[in-house]
């Protein structure tokens, strides 16, 4: 089993975690949290403090969690809520007027850009 398992951690084969989860719950939970480590590890090293707070966090709503399904449940409440904060923010960037509306935006942008003419290519 251990050999499938090395085998089988660079790439996500749901069959194979299934089963592991099921036959040895232990060595499932030590191979998924070593696969984690891995990829934050493998994050560019300015993410990666984030992603192991994020981690950090659905760890611990996991343990709080009354079983697997209320542990989804809140981990993709999580998702969700970090979805819609995003879209806030977009929605906000997109809305916010500079220097006072929005018109001046736009007129700022092209006014901003030098075009060059470049001479036809000759055949």
């Amino acid at each position: 089993m251990m050999n499938k398992l090395s085998q089988n951690t660079n790439a996500l084969d749901f069959e194979f975690w299934m089963q592991l989860a099921k036959d040895d719950p232990e060595a499932f939970e030590k191979s998924r949290q070593e696969r984690v480590a891995q990829l934050i590890e493998q994050a560019p090293t300015r993410q990666r403090r984030r992603l192991q707070g994020l981690q950090w966090q659905i760890d611990q709503t996991r343990k709080l969690a009354r079983g697997p399904i209320a542990a989804c449940l809140a981990i993709s409440n999580m998702m969700w809520d970090s979805v819609h904060q995003l879209n806030e923010q977009q929605h906000e960037l997109a809305t916010t007027p500079l220097n006072g509306n929005s018109a001046n935006r736009i007129q700022n942008t092209s006014a901003a850009a030098t075009i060059l003419r470049f001479p036809a290519a000759q055949q």
